[in-house]
C-alpha cells in the first residue's frame, strides 16, 4: 500500500468515529516524501470538505444505513471515492485495490467486498470531464477548481438548497443562516466560496518568483508549487495573512497607543502586525491556552517588542490599556475554505455557546481599558450573532461608543483567480469614554 493512503485512511477512520465533532487535527505527514505528503493531505482535505457530497453519492449504493456503517468502512469508501472523483492521474485500479486492501486490515475486514463493489460503481458514474460544472445541474459533480464530472445519474436532484449543501459540502444550518441574513443567491455564493481551495496570501513581502501580486496592493499570492519557506527566507518580516484578517489591525494605524494587549493572541499573527503598525507601543500578548502561551514565548524570543503575559497576570494592567484586541473564538464561518472541519459545526447550539463565551471574554477584560481606550473586536465569522449583535450588546451594557464597523463576506470561488481571493470576517472599533462625565 502507498504510504500516503496508509497515513490518510486511519486518520479518516478516526474522523468517522467523531463526526460531526471535528476540530483541527493535522494529519501527521512527517514520515512521508513530499509527494506522498501532498497526496495524503489532499485525500484528508477532500473527504473532510465534501463529506456530505460523498455521502450523497455513496449511501444509495449501500444496503445498510450510513449511520450503521463501521468507521473503517466509511473511511475506505470516502477516501476511495474522493480520489476517484476529485483527484487526477490516480489509476482506478490502484485507488480501489488499496482501499479494499486497507479495509481488510481493520476490524471491518468482512466488509471489504462491499467497499470493492461500491467504489467500482462510483467509478462507473463518471461519464466525462467538463471544464465548468453547473451547480444547478443535478447530473454534474462540481470540483473545487470549477471543473467537474458529468454523471450517469441525476444524483443531486431535489430542492435548490438541498442540492447546494450536498454539492458544496456546506451544512444545511450554514446555508439556512446565510439565506436568512443575506439572501439565497449570496448564501449559494458563500457555499461555493467555502468549497474552493484558498490561496496562501502574504503581506510585507516583495518581488519573488514564487509570488504574484494580489488585487489589493501590499499583498501577494503564493503561486501553485511555490515555496513559502523560500519566500520567508528572503522576507522574514512577511506575515501569512489574508487581507480581511489584516484589515482589523490596519484600521488602528492612525492611533498612537502606548500599551496594547492582544488578549486571544493564538499564534501571534495579529500581535506581530500590531508591533509593525505601532513601533513605539508596548505590545502584550496573552492566551488562555497553555500551549498557545508556549508558542507566544517562542515568538517573543525571536521577535522584538512582544511581551507574553499569562491571563492570570493581566488584571495588573487594569485601566492602562489604550488598545485592547479581542480576536474572540468564533464559528469560523468566514473561513470554511481554510478551516474545513468547522463546516460541520455551524448549528445553532454551537453558535450560541460561542456567543456566550465571547460575551464572557469581553466582560472579563473590559476593565483593562484606559479612559478613552479602544476595543478592537474581530472574528473570522460572518454570522451577525457573533458580530453586529455583540457590538450592540457591548454598546448597550458596557457604555462603549462605536467608531468603525466592517463586515467582509468573502470573495472568490471554484475556478476564480487566486489574486482576488478574500476570506470572510468582521471587525469593529469601540471607544471607552475618556471620563465618567
Amino acid at each position: 500500500m502507498s504510504p500516503a493512503r496508509a497515513a490518510a485512511l486511519p486518520h479518516l477512520e478516526s474522523k468517522a468515529r467523531r463526526f460531526p465533532e471535528l476540530f483541527p487535527d493535522p494529519l501527521d505527514v512527517s514520515p512521508l516524501s513530499p509527494r506522498d505528503a501532498r497526496l495524503a493531505a489532499n485525500i484528508d482535505r477532500e473527504v473532510t470538505t465534501r463529506w456530505s457530497t460523498l455521502r450523497t453519492l455513496l449511501e444509495p449504493r449501500l444496503k445498510q444505513p450510513w449511520d450503521q456503517q463501521q468507521p473503517a468502512v466509511l473511511a475506505a469508501l470516502m477516501g476511495g471515492a474522493a480520489q476517484l472523483l476529485f483527484m487526477d492521474r490516480l489509476p482506478d485500479h490502484a485507488v480501489i485495490g488499496e482501499s479494499v486492501g486497507w479495509c481488510k486490515t481493520t476490524n471491518a475486514a468482512r466488509a471489504s467486498g462491499v467497499v470493492n463493489a461500491v467504489l467500482r460503481r462510483i467509478a462507473g458514474l463518471r461519464m466525462e470531464r467538463i471544464k465548468q460544472a453547473d451547480i444547478t445541474n443535478p447530473a454534474h459533480l462540481l470540483r473545487s477548481d470549477g471543473t467537474g464530472w458529468r454523471l450517469s445519474e441525476p444524483i443531486f436532484a431535489g430542492e435548490p438548497d438541498r442540492r447546494t449543501t450536498r454539492q458544496t459540502g456546506c451544512g444545511a444550518a450554514f446555508l439556512k443562516q446565510m439565506t436568512a441574513t443575506d439572501g439565497v443567491d449570496e448564501a449559494t455564493r458563500l457555499a461555493l466560496h467555502a468549497m474552493a481551495r484558498p490561496p496562501v496570501i502574504l503581506h510585507g513581502a516583495g518581488e519573488h518568483d514564487a509570488l504574484e501580486p494580489h488585487d489589493l496592493p501590499g499583498f501577494h499570492v503564493l503561486t501553485l508549487g511555490g515555496s513559502l519557506a523560500d519566500v520567508l527566507a528572503q522576507y522574514p518580516e512577511a506575515i501569512v495573512q489574508d487581507p480581511t484578517a489584516a484589515a482589523a489591525c490596519a484600521a488602528t494605524s492612525a492611533m498612537a497607543p502606548r500599551t496594547i494587549v492582544d488578549l486571544c493572541a493564538g499564534r501571534g499573527t495579529k500581535t506581530r502586525q500590531l508591533t509593525a503598525i505601532h513601533p513605539s507601543a508596548r505590545v502584550i500578548a496573552s492566551d488562555i491556552s497553555p500551549g498557545r502561551m508556549l508558542g507566544l514565548h517562542d515568538l517573543a524570543a525571536v521577535r522584538d517588542r512582544i511581551e507574553p503575559c499569562p491571563a492570570k497576570d493581566l488584571p495588573s494592567l487594569a485601566g492602562t490599556v489604550d488598545l485592547l484586541l479581542l480576536d474572540v473564538p468564533c464559528s469560523n464561518s468566514g473561513v470554511l475554505a481554510r478551516r474545513v472541519e468547522a463546516r460541520h459545526r455551524q448549528d445553532v447550539a454551537t453558535r450560541q455557546r460561542l456567543q456566550d463565551l465571547q460575551r464572557q471574554i469581553a466582560a472579563d477584560s473590559l476593565a483593562l481599558l484606559a479612559p478613552g481606550g479602544t476595543l478592537l473586536w474581530t472574528t473570522c465569522s460572518v454570522h451577525p450573532g457573533e458580530n453586529e449583535k455583540q457590538i450592540e450588546w457591548l454598546m448597550k451594557w458596557h457604555d462603549l461608543e462605536l467608531a468603525l464597523m466592517h463586515r467582509e463576506l468573502g470573495r472568490g470561488g471554484p475556478g476564480d483567480a487566486a489574486t482576488g481571493w478574500r476570506d470572510g470576517g468582521f471587525f469593529a472599533m469601540l471607544r471607552k469614554p475618556s471620563s465618567d462625565g
